[in-house]
Order: structure tokens, then C-alpha cells, then sequence
């Protein structure tokens, strides 16, 4: 549960790494163990150069979107087109793909022919199955040697509340013209029948749309439980998976899955897309989207969903055989590109949605989560919301009875940058963290349908260039900044001091006295400490628990008793992505730092005033400040810290002899190699120099507690 504010500025730290992780796999690699990967193509998709290296790379099944379609193949009695058929199957054996035949028999794109004789009069069906019989084992025998598995009848299941026929019982069948001239569920019968004359070996599938609807669904298993009963060759329900950013939920895709896998063997989802806005199904008349803008916060609703259908499906991957796009990008998408339903963009280039199924965590799929959650410590007084349980799952709650969606910005499972909350029974919506998060401090905002506000549940912390909320998730060495009662306590206060850089005004710092400071005449060392981008002045006393950690080390007798000063860092007008010059930013605040604060601190408070009795440290941005200024001025601070924010190297230090002590540090997840080979090397060229590495914290403030609990040990010393 990293600070999302912080996603670029994590880019140009030297921690960031190298690229993200497996950006080589494919999705057909990455669910080798699991099931095939499919998409649907067109003519384009398979004879454009760069589109069809892409499907190749990508998926290990394919479906042809309309060509095999009954209409495409036999428009017309005695009339067959095998040129755009073939031209896919043709694909699939040049490049030893599966080919998934998609579909024999269908009420849409149906070659209505077969329903009506020379007056165009509705044939009986005894003529409408000797049609249906030549369709079908033409088709198939022509694609045998590469079809593994054919949606033998699509979409015969009717949508909506129950329907009573004649007979007084519940009809779940369409009304299309199949239905009307048998009566009945034998036309699907027959088709399968068929189906498995021509080819005993191809898997033959049911398949529809709105499957994960309750009462369809038990109607899709009604039906395919009695035809098999019945001896009809049916092995497997396709789910076509036309879904939106809002449902189906994953409790009703499990239960969808679960009971069609009590009744067949084989489990495709046929035809899967996901849509941002309301609708779903596979009805033909549908909102495209034009002229939309895509929110963030829809972008990560479809992640959401996307991750749910992906987690089910591998639950079940002894049923499940294989995963279908339907479209190989939003371009090519029947739902059209404004509608941005599938993990590829219009230019074919994949979207953060590709690395969210791509890069799962296996483990959290079936994870067991604690019921023991508790109130977050962050949390105001009598508030219960968020809370965290003994894993370090965080669950939120949030009353909001009129929303259409509520996110939390925090819980970070896989690629996901947050937690899409349900609606509950009450009105208030709830959800928990896919997976466990760091221990230690972590900031969040609400959005609700896209206003982005705080969580009423929780004091506020300025990060990310906003008042945001926060949870604290308990770490197992969190005794170092525990609030103890058994010691004596130093002393935050606020302080302005005038500053004439860019205008004149007061600003403001907070300044840490050790305990015993007010009594005595003693002179004290000085630690400048540096907030990260989005922070201030406030974010080192409140969320770094910097005065806590310093009272609790001085009372062990750990470190010397020194005193801390905290500003703003000039660090919130940098906008990234935008062109900065991070050395302004460092000459402006070193001019406040030195210049005036300085020289305000040594004039108001009992510091020591010199080089060796000064010290500078920075986390994040605040660490490039750091680096920066100590560089440019190394006279002024004699011991040097950066916590996440870059290194130091010996060539670069002009004057060993100004430098008494280095500190480099940074979490265990954020590539450290290289902040400890910069220690191994100033050491080697005979700097006092010292390297700290966070165990299983990434870009977060325990690192930046553990860092300043590590470092003020050695300080002054």
C-alpha cells in the first residue's frame, strides 16, 4: 500500500528499478499451468504484420469473431464462403495455434434460409434438422484437424424473470425462430447430435451471456443438466463474459462457475470484455461510449473486475480450459473503442489492466483472511473504521447510500493502485485489501463517484500535496516509536521564522527538543530532517513519528539528545510528468534551509553551532534536497543522510575532510543493490559511511522510521 502520489517520483529515484517486473511474459506464459489464453480475430488481426506478431506472442487459442459464423460460411442454400473461414484456420496451423469454432448455430447471423421454404413459410422442423445436419457436419469436417472445440448452439436461454408457458411451467427458452417452429429444446439437442456425428473428439459447447445471473444461470443448468441426463454430447458451457465495470460481482461468478462445474467437464469463457459503463450482455443494441473520457477511477473498477473473473478462473483451473477476449484491442472491440472494454488499447499497446492479469499473486487466490480485524490506530475516537486484522489486511467501510461507487486509494494487489468498495445491505459500503500490506503508515483518499475526499474515519495527514487519510498496520518492531508512559518526553513545537526567498513571508517549521532541553543550558546537536514530494512540515512529527522515536532511543540510552528541525521543503509546485529542474528546487530551498532557518534555529534554541554538531537527512525528494544541498555548501553540515532518495559517490565529494558521517538507505523492495554498492564503494575510498536496508518495506515510512531509528544512533558520535 505504497503512496500512490509517489508513483513517479519512485521513477527517478535510483531505487526504482530497472522496468516492471516480466514485462517479456505473455499472458499465454504467465497462465501456462492454468488454461489457454484466447482472442477473437479478424481478417486484419491475422494478416496485419505487427497485430498478428502480437496475437501470436500473446494468446494459445484462437476464435474466429464472425467468420465462422452461420451466415458468413452458408448465406444461401447450396451457396458456401470458405475464403475468410479459411483464412483463419489457416493461420492456426501455420503457427500451431488452437482454433476454437465459433458457432454452428445461432438465432443472430443465422442463415435464415434454413427456417422457410420457397413462400416464405416457416419449414417444419424436420426440414429445419436435415438443414441444420448438412450445416453442421460441413463445417466441422472441413475444420477438423484444427478446431479442438466448437459453441455448438449460442444464446437459447431466455433473459429475465421467469416466463410460464402453455404447459403452466417456467419456459426459460428465447423466442426465436428456432423455438417456434420445434416447440421445444430439440433443436439444441439435435445440434449437438450433430455436431458429435461429425467429430467425436471436438469438445462441444452451450454458450450465452448474463451466465452469472442467478436466475439464467439456473436455468443454463437446468437445461444442459437434462440433456445430459439425457445421453446429449454436451462437454462444456461457455461463459461468454460480457461484463461491466460494476458487476457481475465475484461471489456471483464463483457460484456461476461452481454450479456449471458440477454438471460438465469443461469450462470455457468464450467471449470475455469488460466495459465502462452500466450495461452488459451480449445484446446487439448497446451505448458505444463515443466522445467519452475514460476516469481513472474507471480504469481501476475494470482492473477490479478483471482481477476477479481471472482469480475464479483459476480456482477452478481443473474445470476451466481457456479464457477468451472477444477482440484482440479496443479498436477492433464490437463494443467499439470509446467503451475501452479489453487489456490492449486501440494502438495495440497493452494497458496497466494487461499487467493486473498478467502478473498475479497465485497465493492470494485462495487465501484464507482472518476475521480478527481491529481498529486502525489512525482512526478518530469512536470511529471503527478502517481496520486491519493480523495478516495486515485492511478493511474499509464507508457510508454512502446514494453512491454508484466508493474506492479507497490504498491496497495495492498486484498492479491495482486501490480497493473498489460493494455496496452492502445497509446502504454503507465495505472492502478489504486483495492482499496482506506493508507493515507501518500508509496514506489513502475516498473517491466517491469520482470526488476525491477523506476518510471520515481517520485523522488527516498531509501527503501527496493534500490533507489525506491514513492506517497504520502494525509492524512486529513497532515497540522503536511506541507512545510510552515508563519515560520522560521531549518536546514539538511549531515556530515561524521570516524567510525573503521568492516574497517575503513567515514560514514554518516544526523543531523536536529532547527531554530535559527547558531545564538546563546545555548546547545540542541539530538534525535537519526533510519531508518527501506531498509532504510538509507536519509529516516527520505526525505520520514519521520523528519526536516518539527520539524520545524512546534517548530514554535507552541508544543515541545522543539532539535536537530535530522539520520544514517544508519546497517540494509541492514540482507537477511530475512535467519538466522540472530539480536543482532549482534544491538552490531555492537551499538558500531558506541555510540562509534563514539556520541561523534562526542556532538564534532561538541552544544548538552547537557548527559543522560537526549539524546534521542533514531527507527521505524520498526530500533526500534529493539533501544530496543537493550538502554537495553545493559541505561546510555547513558535517553528517549526511538520504533515505530513499539517491546515493552518494566518492568522486562527487570534493573535501573528505567535511564529511564525517554518511548514511544511504531504502526499503528491501526497492531495488537496494544499488544504495548498498554505493556504501561498499564510499567505504572503500574512506568515508565513515553506513548503509540500511528496510526488511519487506518498499517506498512507505517505515522504511523512513526504520532509517532515522538506524541512523540517529551513529549521529554526533
Amino acid at each position: 500500500m505504497k503512496k500512490i502520489f509517489l508513483t513517479a517520483l519512485c521513477a527517478l529515484t535510483v531505487f526504482a528499478g530497472a522496468g516492471a517486473q516480466g514485462d517479456s511474459k505473455s499472458l499465454k506464459e504467465a497462465y501456462r499451468d492454468y488454461f489457454l489464453i484466447g482472442v477473437a480475430v479478424n481478417g486484419r488481426n491475422i494478416t496485419d504484420e505487427a497485430q498478428s506478431a502480437l496475437v501470436k506472442k500473446e494468446f494459445s487459442s484462437i476464435t474466429a469473431e464472425n467468420d465462422m459464423k452461420p451466415a458468413s460460411v452458408h448465406p444461401a442454400e447450396g451457396k458456401w464462403n470458405w475464403e475468410r473461414a479459411d483464412r483463419v484456420a489457416d493461420f492456426c496451423r501455420q503457427n500451431g495455434i488452437k482454433l476454437r469454432g465459433h458457432c454452428l448455430m445461432w438465432h443472430n447471423q443465422m442463415c435464415d434460409w434454413m427456417f422457410y421454404d420457397k413462400d416464405h413459410k416457416l419449414v417444419s422442423k424436420e426440414v429445419l434438422y436435415e438443414r441444420m445436419r448438412e450445416h453442421i457436419h460441413t463445417v466441422v469436417n472441413r475444420y477438423k484437424d484444427v478446431v479442438y472445440a466448437w459453441d455448438v448452439f449460442n444464446e437459447c436461454i431466455a433473459d429475465g424473470g421467469r416466463r410460464i408457458g402453455a404447459d403452466g411451467k417456467d419456459q426459460p427458452l428465447r423466442e426465436s425462430t428456432f423455438y417456434k417452429i420445434c416447440g421445444n429444446d430439440e433443436f439444441i439437442r439435435k445440434a449437438f447430435i450433430f455436431a458429435r456425428e461429425a467429430d467425436p473428439n471436438a469438445l462441444l459447447f452451450y454458450n450465452d451471456y448474463n451466465e452469472c445471473d442467478p436466475v439464467k444461470r439456473d436455468r443454463i443448468c437446468e437445461m444442459i443438466s437434462a440433456m445430459k441426463a439425457d445421453g446429449v454430447p454436451v462437454d462444456g458451457i461457455g461463459m461468454q463474459g460480457h461484463y461491466n465495470i460494476y458487476g457481475p460481482s465475484e461471489e456471483d461468478i464463483e457460484a456461476a462457475v461452481s454450479k456449471y462445474a458440477a454438471i460438465v467437464d469443461h469450462i470455457h469463457m468464450t467471449e470475455l470484455d469488460i466495459r465502462v459503463n452500466q450495461e452488459m450482455g451480449g445484446q446487439l443494441r448497446f451505448n458505444r461510449n463515443e466522445g467519452a473520457r475514460i476516469s481513472g477511477d474507471q480504469k481501476l473498477m475494470q482492473e477490479a473486475e478483471y482481477a476477479a473473473v481471472f482469480r475464479v478462473m483459476r480456482r477452478h483451473a481443473d474445470k476451466v480450459d481457456c479464457v477468451t477476449f472477444w477482440n484482440l484491442s479496443d479498436r477492433d472491440s464490437w463494443l467499439g473503442t470509446d467503451n475501452y472494454p479489453l487489456p490492449f488499447d486501440k494502438d495495440y499497446k497493452p494497458k496497466n489492466v494487461y499487467r493486473v492479469i498478467r502478473d498475479f499473486n497465485a497465493a492470494a487466490d485462495t487465501a484464507v483472511i482472518k476475521e480478527d480485524f481491529k481498529p486502525s490506530a489512525t482512526c478518530q475516537p469512536r470511529q471503527q473504521y478502517p481496520q486491519v486484522n493480523s495478516q495486515g489486511y485492511v478493511r474499509f467501510r464507508v457510508q454512502a447510500p446514494a453512491a454508484r461507487y466508493v474506492i479507497a486509494s490504498a491496497g495495492h494487489g498486484g498492479h491495482m493502485g486501490g480497493t473498489v468498495l460493494k455496496r452492502q445491505e445497509d446502504g454503507s459500503w465495505m472492502g478489504t485489501t486483495l492482499e496482506p500490506e506493508d507493515e507501518g503508515f500508509h496514506y489513502y483518499t475516498l473517491s466517491i463517484d469520482g470526488a476525491q475526499v477523506v476518510d471520515p474515519g481517520t485523522n488527516s495527514y498531509y501527503g501527496g500535496a493534500r490533507w489525506m487519510s491514513g492506517v497504520e498496520v502494525p509492524a512486529r518492531d513497532e515497540a522503536f516509536y511506541a507512545e510510552r508512559t515508563d519515560i520522560e518526553h521531549g518536546n514539538v513545537q511549531k515556530v515561524l521564522f521570516p524567510s525573503h526567498v521568492n516574497g517575503n513571508q513567515l514560514r514554518t517549521a516544526y523543531v523536536y527538543t529532547p527531554a530535559g532541553y527547558e531545564k538546563g543550558k546545555k548546547r545540542y546537536p541539530v538534525l535537519y530532517l526533510q519531508h518527501g514530494w506531498g509532504e510538509n512540515e507536519t509529516s516527520w512529527p505526525v505520520q514519521g513519528k520523528a519526536g516518539i522515536i527520539m524520545d524512546n532511543l534517548i530514554a535507552e540510552g541508544k543515541a545522543l539528545p539532539f535536537i530535530v528541525v522539520m520544514t517544508y521543503g519546497m517540494t509541492n509546485d514540482v507537477v511530475f510528468g512535467r519538466p522540472f529542474d530539480r536543482n532549482q528546487v534544491a538552490e531555492d530551498f537551499g538558500k531558506v534551509l541555510i540562509d534563514e532557518l539556520v541561523p534562526y534555529i542556532d538564534s532561538h534554541f541552544r544548538t552547537v553551532a557548527d559543522r560537526k554538531h549539524r546534521a542533514m537527512a531527507g527521505l524520498s525528494m526530500g533526500g534529493m534536497e539533501t544530496h543537493a544541498i550538502t554537495l553545493a555548501r559541505p561546510g555547513v553540515f558535517g553528517h549526511w543522510g538520504i533515505m530513499s532518495g539517491g546515493m552518494y559517490t566518492p568522486e562527487e565529494i570534493k573535501d573528505k575532510k567535511l564529511v564525517d558521517y554518511i548514511f544511504i538507505s531504502c526499503g528491501e523492495k526497492e531495488y537496494p543493490d544499488r544504495a548498498l554498492k554505493a556504501v561498499a564503494d564510499l567505504k572503500a575510498a574512506g568515508f565513515n559511511a553506513e548503509g540500511y536496508v528496510s526488511e519487506g518495506t518498499a517506498h512507505e515510512f517505515l522504511t523512513w522510521r526504520r532509517s532515522l531509528y538506524q541512523m540517529a544512533q551513529k549521529l554526533f558520535k
